[in-house]
């Protein structure tokens, strides 16, 4: 799966680290928050147990299009504009830009098999050099005479 056949799915679960510290719950656990909880229990458990917590503590981040306080990003709200020329104009646009997605998705897997047909082919090329001259060496050299 690449980049640009993924970019299409909505994701829930962010990777670690992504937008800042807040949301760690949310999240899978992250190598260092990991370790810094099993050295923490292992020097003195209270560690251990505050790293445990301000994982919990933290919560989940806040949905995408939303600014604290209960404010939204309309810029980046989806639906209607309420203007329907726009809205055709917008759907038109995603539709093209969606084609255009899928077109460079299908020149990338050409691409990618054309790469694959170059290596096939100096491999091949280099094998048969191998074979060669292994072949060469191998020959016993028949006496003149």
């Amino acid at each position: 799966m690449t980049c640009l056949s993924s970019a299409s799915h909505s994701v829930d679960r962010l990777p670690p680290f992504t937008g800042g510290w807040r949301g760690a719950a949310d999240r899978r656990w992250h190598p260092v928050e990991l370790t810094a909880m099993i050295v923490g229990f292992v020097i003195f458990w209270p560690i251990g147990l505050a790293v445990l917590a301000w994982k919990k503590w933290m919560g989940p981040l806040p949905r995408e299009g939303r600014l604290p306080f209960g404010r939204h990003r309309d810029r980046f709200a989806p639906g209607d504009s309420g203007n329907t020329a726009f809205d055709d104009y917008k759907e038109a646009e995603l539709t093209r830009l969606e084609r255009e997605r899928l077109r460079l998705f299908e020149e990338q897997v050409a691409f990618e098999a054309h790469l694959d047909r170059l290596k096939r082919a100096r491999d091949r090329a280099e094998f048969d050099q191998f074979m060669a001259e292994r072949q060469s060496a191998t020959t016993p050299v028949q006496p003149a005479g």
